[in-house]
């Protein structure tokens, strides 16, 4: 097996793209959109930031699909 057909080599390197994508969908936004216990509030800000909000939903889309390939590259690494 080459250097460049290593699936380990691809598998780390879909884990180095999950790193700035992942903190900024788990911590950043929801800690600036959501307030606990008040929807009210939670819409306005939803509203206010709406560019922000979409950013939320591409790196979550984002995340979920470098997720699957990662998980196809350590199949990949377990047969062989």
């Amino acid at each position: 097996m080459s250097s460049t057909h290593n699936p380990g080599r691809v598998a780390g390197f879909l884990y180095l793209l999950l790193v700035p994508i992942a903190p900024i969908r788990l911590m950043y936004i929801p800690n600036a959109l959501f307030v606990g216990g008040n929807a009210t509030a939670t819409a306005n800000n939803i509203a206010a930031h709406q560019s922000l909000f979409r950013l939320g939903i591409v790196c979550d889309l984002l995340a979920a699909t470098l997720t699957l390939f990662l998980v196809l590259a350590l199949t990949a690494c377990s047969r062989g």
